[in-house]
């Protein structure tokens, strides 16, 4: 609360001019899933999540009576995890869980391995119990869930995970000052060769110069009209 109150007086990095700049460079630089994997130098076939993985979990989503945001690319996640075969992973935003599910169901091929997710609470609506529901039980062993905002959440996640992660996707706070906060704890907890995900970048210029800046192998995908970035740390 009082770190959205202290940025009202900070420069604002989220107008509409920058998001304009922000939604042309994605574009411009889009490619399909599987050629986004490729620039980023994973190998190996693109299977995405299966159908039956994605029905049950529509299923367990229709008994939420909430309403939360929607799912992100669960077969672009499916594969990251999958490839680069992930052994600490670390996510900020769950939501419903429809990431989560698909990093869990990941790790399902690759076993033991870890998940670490953020999910601050929403104030006054009561959905606790319904973040994450997408996920079956029999994926939640290897899953745990800090219900925190992304400031003390993400610490307490790199913590517990020893410091060093594989894999982050980051879905949460998508303002210019949010994301300058997380991108650099996480992108500098990533171990060599790990892969940073980042969803909606069109909503300010944050990533694009974020990878001008690290000089690494980056990707983006449309995903229904929004863009999600791919980074890999060399």
């Amino acid at each position: 609360f009082f770190s959205l109150i202290f940025r009202k007086f900070l420069v604002n990095h989220d107008t509409p001019s920058n998001k304009k700049k922000a939604s042309e460079w994605a574009a411009a630089n889009s490619v399909s899933h599987v050629d986004a994997l490729k620039k980023i130098g994973l190998n190996g076939n693109k299977i995405g999540l299966d159908d039956d993985t994605i029905k049950n979990g529509l299923k367990l989503q229709n008994q939420s009576t909430k309403k939360m945001g929607g799912a992100s690319n669960v077969h672009l996640l499916y594969d990251c995890v999958r490839l680069i075969k992930a052994k600490k992973v670390i996510e900020t935003g769950v939501a419903y869980g429809w990431s989560s599910l698909a990093i869990l169901k990941a790790f399902a091929i690759n076993t033991d391995s870890k998940l670490y997710s953020i999910d601050m609470p929403y104030p006054r609506k009561q959905n606790e119990n319904d973040v994450g529901i997408v996920v079956p039980l029999y994926l939640r062993k290897n899953w745990i869930l800090f219900r925190k905002p992304d400031r003390p959440g993400i610490i307490d996640a790199l913590k517990q995970a020893g410091g060093q992660i594989d894999l982050c996707h980051y879905d949460s706070d998508k303002s210019w000052w949010g994301r300058h906060y997380a991108y650099p704890i996480l992108w500098n907890s990533l171990k060599s060769e790990g892969i940073f995900i980042s969803d909606d970048i069109q909503d300010n210029l944050y990533f694009s110069n974020f990878v001008k800046k690290k000089s690494c192998k980056f990707a983006v995908v449309d995903y229904d009209g929004k863009y999600i970035g791919l980074a890999r740390k060399s």
